[in-house]
């Protein structure tokens, strides 16, 4: 007996004892081949492909608790913020070489093409036990990009980096610190600024995706988000460069 899985908006996703069905689409072989290629990456934490039967892609169930909004207080934690920042660090270094030649993406590259992004890399998209991550899913729309493309919307969604945080969330107060767990555990040289300006860019890409989403597939609601996105994004370009935010900011 097949189980609709709560939390997609853009797709609709099925358990079927330990397998989940996806809608698939012409992006559905290269992120297959590249799920396969993260596997002998020495990556185990993820889903992998097991074929597609028509209009449907079948892959492995990754176990855990994903968490739903609105996010649970517990998803909040410092070590959250650590272990996702390492486990995005080995997504990204186990990318490295992957093929490009006939790849076919849902998601546009950008530049610079460092990694293989997963571009919705959040808690949501999380596996947890008993509040340890425990694995990654939803990578149908991962593409090539910056380091930084990932680490920042990972920051916008689990700091969070957002015009007003979950009454559960810790405040804008504790922002910079909190990014820079992320920055240490993964080991990258980004600053603050940087976090900022490419999260606010980032912004501004999601709301311009949900929008162009709405229209394909006739989800009038993906245009609230895009609003919310925009929101945020004006936020995060009002807020004051190399300085701590105030609270309440």
């Amino acid at each position: 007996m097949t189980e609709l899985l709560p939390g997609g908006n853009m797709n609709v996703v099925e358990r079927d004892g330990d397998t989940v069905t996806r809608h698939a689409g012409p992006w559905t072989p290269t992120v297959h081949r590249y799920l396969r290629y993260l596997a002998r990456a020495g990556v185990d934490w993820i889903p992998q492909p097991l074929g597609v039967e028509g209009p449907r892609e079948r892959l492995s169930f990754v176990g855990g608790e994903v968490p739903l909004y609105p996010l649970p207080a517990w998803v909040w934690a410092e070590s959250v913020l650590a272990d996702g920042a390492r486990r995005l660090r080995q997504l990204h270094d186990a990318s490295i070489g992957f093929g490009l030649d006939g790849a076919l993406w849902q998601s546009p590259a950008k530049v610079p093409a460092e990694v293989i992004c997963h571009n919705d890399f959040a808690p949501h998209n999380l596996a947890f036990d008993g509040g340890r991550l425990v694995g990654a899913i939803d990578f149908d729309m991962c593409s090539p990009g910056p380091r930084l493309w990932d680490l920042a919307y990972f920051a916008t969604r689990a700091v969070p980096l957002t015009h007003k945080p979950p009454s559960n969330a810790p405040g804008m107060d504790q922002a910079r610190r909190r990014v820079q767990v992320i920055l240490d555990a993964y080991g990258s040289e980004a600053t603050w600024d940087d976090v900022l300006r490419v999260a606010m860019i980032r912004l501004w890409d999601l709301a311009d995706m949900s929008r162009g989403k709405a229209i394909e597939l006739d989800k009038p609601d993906l245009n609230d988000d895009a609003l919310m996105y925009e929101r945020d994004a004006r936020f995060l370009a009002a807020l004051p460069k190399g300085l701590e935010p105030s609270p309440g900011s």
